[in-house]
């Protein structure tokens, strides 16, 4: 990220070049999701690769909101979405990106089916929640385009490693799993349904 870049920023879309490489998708416009797009380094991140088409389009969806399980950022998440704005404003890539500042679930039904290229998924990590965006989205994910999980390998807890895994076993006959990497876990949906 840039020096003028606000708030903290985890692993970004440069993770990826050894699991999908970035020219694959450069050449042409992407549809692209975000779930839990915090300050949005990863997102701006995809703007600037993976999506640099200019006729690519992210999607980004997070409720900014006060999670009970989420203490440390309790009070903090309008000054987080204020900033995470500031920075898609600073980055250039504002006018390739639709902000819906709404929960994974209220959203998803809306867009349509067979649509994405890439969707990335980080956001609330309990189960219950990441077998929802995971089941969701899979649904609006092209036929060989790729769902990665962030978080496969979480310190704090397996709730995320055991979810994508019971997601996967759910969905063997529908996906090719690409495998772990730097604690991201990138899954193919199959050509054929």
């Amino acid at each position: 990220m840039t020096s003028d870049f606000e708030g903290k920023s985890y692993l970004t879309a440069d993770n990826w070049h050894p699991v999908l490489p970035v020219a694959d998708y450069q050449r042409r416009p992407i549809q692209y999701l975000e779930i839990g797009v915090f300050y949005g380094a990863n997102l701006i991140s995809v703007a600037r690769t993976y999506a640099a088409h200019p006729d690519s389009k992210l999607y980004a969806i997070d409720p900014w909101c006060d999670y009970e399980n989420y203490h440390e950022y309790v009070g903090e998440l309008d000054r987080i979405y204020q900033a995470f704005l500031r920075n898609l404003d600073k980055s250039g890539q504002r006018s390739k990106v639709l902000v819906r500042r709404a929960h994974a679930h209220q959203i998803l039904p809306y867009l349509p089916n067979d649509f994405f290229d890439l969707i990335y998924i980080d956001g609330n990590h309990q189960k219950e929640h990441v077998l929802e965006d995971a089941v969701l989205a899979f649904r609006k994910l092209k036929p060989t385009g790729i769902l990665i999980f962030d978080d496969y390998i979480w310190p704090y807890s397996d709730d995320v490693s055991q979810t994508v895994m019971a997601f996967i076993n759910c969905y063997q006959s529908k996906l090719t799993v690409l495998g772990p990497h730097n604690n991201q876990m990138f899954i193919r949906k199959n050509s054929s349904m």
